[in-house]
């Protein structure tokens, strides 16, 4: 039986082969490098998988080396086949992993799928063909971190202007404090805005152009057939995102707007950890 696994901040996240789903807590240690990774390890080797899909949230290259994750300092420089050692795994960013999983379960008939997934951070992944395009050195697809405003806000990259310092958690709380002078968390935002609070509202709007703005980048770039969106903020955001898809392809151009059709994930926050399976899987075939 293998496994895949989604190594993030806060929770390591597991996803069977048989479909079994589990959820470990790892936040209070991950300012401890040492004991993170200790940690990782034993959940990786829990339940004595024959290999393991391993998705790592940061800039990973195609030998399983990670080299910097903004959001997981912990991570940064770490090879994966020394922590894992003794195991068959298959290594990639956890995004490109996620949008591999979102064509082998879901979406087999489409040519060009691109992943975004939106929570603390923002990545994305490409599917060609049903392979996934991984990059030269495996780091293709880093859509956070293409630059939407020239001199913008500050990422947690340290660049100015990236798409994730706009649609993001952090992102979506700096442009309500911006608006209203108030510091709230991005569910009290929502839900403020579900509510008809004005500067909710206002924050709602402006994240949801700053998200157009990139996915008319993505369709442009890469005329994909498939755009699915997926992420926690995602999830919490769904029902205010409705008609996006016909406001997508009124502000792209006509020839990649006829082609795509939008989708929202269905696997929540286990899309990376199945997507790092489906790897392994196809890694076997």
């Amino acid at each position: 039986m293998k496994k895949g696994i989604d190594i993030g901040g806060s929770f390591v996240k597991v996803f069977w082969e048989d479909g079994r789903r589990e959820k470990h807590y790892i936040r209070d240690i991950s300012n401890n490098k040492d004991a993170f990774l200790k940690k990782v390890r034993e959940i990786a080797f829990e339940g004595n998988p024959e290999g393991v899909g391993v998705a790592v949230a940061g800039f990973t290259s195609l030998e399983g080396v990670v080299y910097r994750s903004p959001n997981v300092p912990a991570l940064d420089g770490v090879d994966m086949n020394e922590v894992l050692k003794g195991l068959k795994i298959k290594v990639a960013n956890d995004v490109s992993a996620g949008a591999y999983g979102e064509w082998y379960y879901d979406y087999r008939d489409s040519k060009v799928l691109v992943f975004v997934a939106i929570g603390t951070g923002l990545g994305g992944g490409l599917v060609v063909e049903g392979k996934p395009f991984l990059g030269a050195c495996g780091s293709a697809l880093e859509l956070g971190h293409h630059v939407v405003q020239a001199a913008g806000e500050k990422c947690t990259c340290g660049r100015l202007g990236c798409w994730e310092a706009y649609c993001s958690s952090y992102g979506l709380e700096r442009i309500y404090e911006r608006l209203s002078g108030k510091k709230l968390k991005d569910f009290e935002i929502i839900n403020n805005a579900r509510e008809g609070e004005g500067y909710a509202l206002e924050a709602v709007r402006e994240f949801r152009n700053y998200l157009i703005l990139g996915l008319v980048n993505v369709l442009h770039l890469f005329n994909p057939d498939r755009i699915v969106l997926g992420g926690g903020l995602i999830d919490a955001l769904r029902d205010i995102l409705k008609g996006l898809e016909e406001e997508l392809k009124t502000a792209a151009e006509k020839l990649p707007a006829s082609c795509f059709s939008l989708s929202f994930s269905t696997c929540a926050e286990y899309c990376m950890a199945r997507g790092a399976l489906a790897l392994l899987l196809s890694d076997d075939n």
